[in-house]
């Protein structure tokens, strides 16, 4: 938890309404999350929740897959 007293820091990554697919499995649900920068974040949960997806989604390693479907923004144009 931040100190009340801590400056606030900018967003590095921020996701909206995110949704992915592995084919018709839907695998990321409306993931809402913003990580800010100079902070580390840790992704924690049970086997099979999603943590790699979201992170490969991070890394557009889905890109690789053309059975895979999602959108993804990294805040900057590409």
């Amino acid at each position: 938890m931040l100190p009340t007293n801590s400056p606030t820091t900018a967003t590095k990554i921020a996701v909206q309404n995110l949704n992915f697919y592995y084919g018709k499995f839907h695998a990321l649900k409306n993931i809402n999350l913003a990580i800010p920068e100079g902070r580390v974040t840790a992704f924690i949960g049970p086997s099979g929740c999603g943590k790699s997806t979201l992170l490969r989604v991070f890394n557009r390693m889905f890109a690789l897959y053309p059975e895979q479907r999602g959108l993804a923004a990294s805040g900057r144009a590409d």
